[in-house]
């Protein structure tokens, strides 16, 4: 018994105590908006708090940036007008349901954020739940700016009082990371643990780039910073790969500048945007300016690092983080507000989506109005709860809610049988409010927690057997609907988003592509086009690799193997095109003809691959041989000539591995 003791003590209760302390300020946040609300508006705006603290919670642990806070305040004033329109009858429930909950998941979501539109549909959802007649709509949005502004104030002071954030946090992790292994380069050390970490950092850091983009802008200025910092930690990452002879000891020279360069980099983890910053980036321009790596090659490739290097701590000094990039304009196929042709693509995922939670909340809330029945906004409550956008994680939610549902009304009854004033309601609601948010987000007692707090709300107008039968009744008809849709109503499942990923992949890597051999041929080329290609591979790859978990060994193997071929042929690609891009004398030139050249044999290798994978109809390669290491006028510039032929033996893994069977 002691030894049992003992273990809960040093194993689950600092966990324990970890969860509780991160859930703290989300319950501190329901709580006064819960009782705030009820006390100064009344009983039937209490379900602002929960669309309110869902808001708080998913932006809590971001910077402050009153800018988005704007943005989604006017959002949120919008979606309520909305839900009161759809409050004024059935044919008005049946047109905003089919509309709103549509355009919300249109412009807010895609498979790279598919639940940004969650907040305002459950506002639109949640407000339908107790129409409100036109002389209660100022209290209602008086009731929502004040609920804005206590969101406001919590997250400001979470910003700067109780998280004390610092900003860039993942670029001071992978400054971090990067010491470490130029340290361990210097040592002649083997540095593939370090690098193999710096992987995740990129993925994050792509997903914090696309999720700052907008209507028309790729990113703002955070994302900017990020986009830089992340191409910084994918070239050295490409260097110690491919530039950098493992566990040999390097020169005496290359061992001092790569000491030099991991103290740089240690202190860019403690110096970034502070007082010292112009101090770090003077250092970065003296290690530009002085003796550099004996290795040709390596030294042309540690000055094209150093140059973004430098290129990114400017951008910190001239780019405010909240401020939109106008330059860095959205490509036209990902501009869903000019893309309208597209709107009705079912091969979308955003579509799909859209149009089955639509017709789902279309169909429920048509329910409410047509039968009247009691408390039957809990039908298409529950339907919006359950019905996500994979269906797998839909059968998850549906089964947790079903069983979430039928223990927390055991509960309530017990409770409700026990106690039977306000104010031990009122002490019902906190705790049930704490588990609440204490308990994760996918568990099945979250929604015992949930059901007991929406039971205690429904018990002060209903009997307790009524109330607990009428919740199992919606909840099962709402499991039925939201099976059905999950079923037939356009799925997005794991294994078709697979299929597209890995097409889409293929179709950004010849884009990419396409536009560093326009650099060659035309001079020019869309840099914005760029961007989005590249953070989008990354997107990709982690989603690609995300859903191979249910696949049989062999295809786990063959794509485990895809993944980084693919990635190392993208960071190849886009060294080459910023090579180009940073000596504009050399286009127009034999040199970037012979480039253009070199490109055009690469795209007729990726088509070929392409169709090995999608249609496995494997075709002849591009035949090269150990003689095929210099491109004519490159031959000069042996970074640049080692990238082109890493390029080629990069396509020459693909298709070898495109040979191999899958099953």
């Amino acid at each position: 018994m002691r030894e049992r003791w003992q273990g809960f003590c040093t194993q689950r209760l600092p966990v324990i105590r970890t969860r509780w302390l991160a859930a703290l300020p989300i319950i501190v946040v329901s709580l006064i908006l819960l009782f705030g609300l009820w006390g100064i508006f009344g009983v039937k705006y209490v379900s602002m708090a929960a669309f309110l603290t869902l808001l708080f919670r998913t932006r809590h642990k971001q910077d402050f940036r009153p800018r988005d806070l704007v943005r989604a305040g006017a959002t949120m004033v919008l979606v309520d007008l909305a839900a009161f329109m759809a409050g004024r009858g059935l044919w008005w429930a049946l047109g905003m349901n089919l509309v709103v909950p549509f355009v919300l998941v249109y412009l807010l979501s895609s498979k790279f954020s598919p639940k940004a539109y969650f907040v305002f549909s459950m506002e639109f959802v949640f407000l339908q739940l107790m129409p409100i007649a036109p002389e209660d709509l100022p209290t209602q949005l008086l009731a929502l700016c004040c609920g804005l502004g206590v969101v406001t104030v919590a997250l400001w002071l979470y910003a700067r009082i109780i998280r004390r954030r610092r900003h860039y946090g993942t670029v001071r992790k992978g400054m971090r990371n990067l010491g470490l292994q130029f340290r361990t380069l210097a040592c002649g050390g083997d540095v593939s643990a370090q690098r193999a970490a710096l992987a995740p950092m990129i993925v994050h850091m792509n997903q914090v780039i696309y999720d700052s983009r907008g209507y028309t802008y790729l990113a703002n200025g955070y994302g900017k910073i990020y986009y830089l910092f992340m191409v910084l930690f994918q070239r050295c990452s490409y260097f110690s790969q491919h530039f950098v002879r493992l566990g040999t000891l390097p020169p005496s020279g290359d061992r001092m500048f790569f000491a030099r360069l991991s103290q740089v980099f240690a202190q860019a983890e403690t110096d970034l945007g502070g007082e010292n910053h112009g101090q770090l980036r003077q250092r970065v321009e003296e290690l530009r300016r002085g003796p550099g790596p004996s290795d040709p090659a390596q030294y042309e490739a540690m000055g094209e690092i150093l140059r973004l290097f430098a290129i990114a701590l400017q951008a910190m000094e001239d780019t405010s983080p909240a401020q939109p990039q106008r330059k860095w304009k959205l490509p036209p196929d990902q501009h869903k507000l000019r893309g309208l042709g597209n709107l009705f693509r079912l091969d979308q995922f955003s579509t799909r989506f859209a149009l089955s939670l639509s017709t789902v909340l279309c169909l429920g809330f048509g329910f409410v109005w047509l039968t009247g029945w009691e408390h039957a906004y809990w039908y298409p409550m529950t339907s919006f709860l359950m019905l996500m956008p994979y269906a797998e994680e839909s059968r998850m939610k549906i089964g947790n809610r079903i069983l979430g549902t039928m223990g927390g009304v055991v509960v309530s009854m017990c409770l409700m049988s026990l106690f039977h004033t306000m104010p031990e309601y009122l002490a019902i609601l906190t705790v049930m409010t704490c588990f609440m948010y204490y308990a994760p987000v996918t568990s099945w007692t979250m929604t015992v927690y949930t059901t007991c707090y929406g039971m205690t709300l429904a018990h002060l107008r209903l009997g307790l057997m009524q109330a607990s039968g009428l919740r199992l009744a919606y909840v099962a008809l709402a499991a039925v609907t939201a099976t059905l849709a999950n079923r037939f109503l356009l799925p997005n499942t794991a294994g078709r988003e697979f299929r597209q990923s890995v097409k889409e992949l293929f179709d950004l890597d010849r884009s990419f592509l396409q536009q560093v051999r326009a650099l060659c041929q035309k001079g020019g080329q869309d840099g914005s086009e760029m961007t989005d290609r590249l953070v989008r591979i990354h997107l990709l790859e982690d989603q690609i690799q995300a859903h191979w978990k249910g696949m049989s060994g062999p295809e786990q193997t063959y794509y485990r193997q895809l993944l980084p071929i693919n990635r190392k042929l993208v960071s190849e690609l886009e060294q080459i095109n910023a090579y180009l891009r940073s000596r504009p004398q050399l286009l127009g030139t034999g040199y970037s003809r012979t480039a253009a050249e070199v490109l055009d044999n690469l795209e007729d290798a990726i088509l070929r691959v392409q169709r090995s994978y999608t249609a496995q109809e494997l075709e002849p390669f591009l035949q090269t041989d150990d003689s095929f290491r210099t491109f004519g006028r490159l031959q000069d510039s042996l970074y640049f000539n080692t990238l082109a032929v890493n390029c080629m033996q990069t396509l020459r893994e693909m298709n070898e591995l495109a040979a191999q069977p899958r099953t």
